[in-house]
């Protein structure tokens, strides 16, 4: 198959390229920095997602076409549109907010699986793989985060979710229901599996909600961590500051959190006393593994028509096995390790 990636020469493009064979169409709108990604057999496209008629070239004879470009709040269903108008499978790493009717008249028998990044993606997907045989769980934790980097464009789309209805800050999942204002932020402290002393921001999203209710789950804290403090603050400064000055903070911020120091990012999901630990360098490596995942499943035929997130699709064991092998990726097996009193 012919596998088109947009957005290429970004930090999920680049990832993604590594994981996948060849030949690939990779398009962007820098031309030198496409033909710098290109590996031997290639084809390097210069490609303007707002300019139609490039776009509807670029997809023109894939059979596949990814979605690395972002921010995703903004560019919206310009390349899903163009990708199943010209008859190709669709991927995105984002697309969380897409409309999936819309998309599902566009497709024509094609598949289109949205949210198939590290978070939304991995973030339902790893649950579900823990919960299963698992009975009937009640509460889970998750930590998710480390000492990353924020390109401009997952800056945009954090502070875009927080800020819209994507996520609710500081809301908890208690007694089967959303419960605004139940946490608080949380700096310099000792989490499972984070070295040192973190910060933790809480927040529940549109996905995490989806995911309590499809396993009757009870109680979720979903928590994301920094370590760092300037991550944090930028974060919980007031939300009335223009989102483009928000984003440039958060986006320094967690540069100068990392100057001198190793990065990696961790997703630990504490369910029921069960843990399973997924980390990597940088969250863009595993967006890039499920994205990798998604273009296989979906060239394999085992994706339904239409327009679907990658969670209600993707197989959870696969996913997790597809982790194991990746390069990039470690993964820890469910435990049954206590976590420390006092902890988050």
């Amino acid at each position: 198959m012919r596998v088109g990636v947009i957005g290429c020469c970004g930090a999920v493009g680049r990832a993604l390229v590594r994981r996948l064979p060849g030949p690939l169409r990779l398009g962007g709108r820098d031309p030198d920095r496409v033909r710098r990604t290109a590996r031997p057999g290639d084809e390097a496209v210069a490609v303007d997602i707002a300019q139609a008629a490039r776009l509807a070239g670029f997809c023109a004879g894939c059979d596949v076409v990814v979605n690395c470009a972002g921010p995703s709040a903004r560019i919206q269903d310009t390349v899903a549109r163009a990708a199943l108008e010209a008859g190709a499978h669709y991927v995105d790493v984002a697309g969380d907010r897409l409309d999936h009717a819309r998309l599902t008249a566009l497709a024509r028998g094609r598949a289109a699986v949205l949210a198939a990044g590290m978070m939304p993606g991995l973030s339902a997907l790893l649950p579900r793989a823990l919960a299963r045989g698992a009975g009937r769980p009640v509460r889970l934790v998750a930590r998710v985060g480390g000492l990353d980097r924020f390109t401009r464009a997952a800056a945009l789309d954090y502070v875009a979710s927080l800020a819209g209805d994507y996520a609710v800050p500081l809301a908890a999942w208690r007694g089967h229901q959303v419960i605004r204002g139940a946490l608080r932020p949380a700096e310099r402290v000792a989490l499972p599996h984070f070295p040192g002393r973190v910060s933790a921001y809480p927040y529940l999203s549109r996905e995490t909600e989806r995911l309590a209710r499809a396993l009757g789950l009870a109680e979720v804290e979903w928590w994301g961590v920094f370590d760092g403090e300037r991550t944090l603050r930028a974060l919980s400064a007031p939300g009335d500051r223009d989102p483009e000055r928000i984003a440039e903070e958060l986006e320094l911020a967690a540069r100068l959190d990392g100057l001198g120091r190793r990065p990696y990012f961790r997703l630990v999901f504490d369910l029921d006393g069960r843990v399973l630990v997924v980390g990597a360098a940088d969250g863009y490596e595993l967006t890039a593994a499920l994205a990798a995942t998604a273009v296989r499943e979906v060239a394999a035929g085992r994706v339904p028509p239409g327009a679907h997130d990658a969670a209600d699709v993707l197989d959870p064991d696969g996913v997790l096995r597809d982790l194991r092998d990746d390069p990039a990726a470690e993964v820890r097996e469910p435990s049954g390790e206590p976590v420390e009193e006092g902890v988050l």
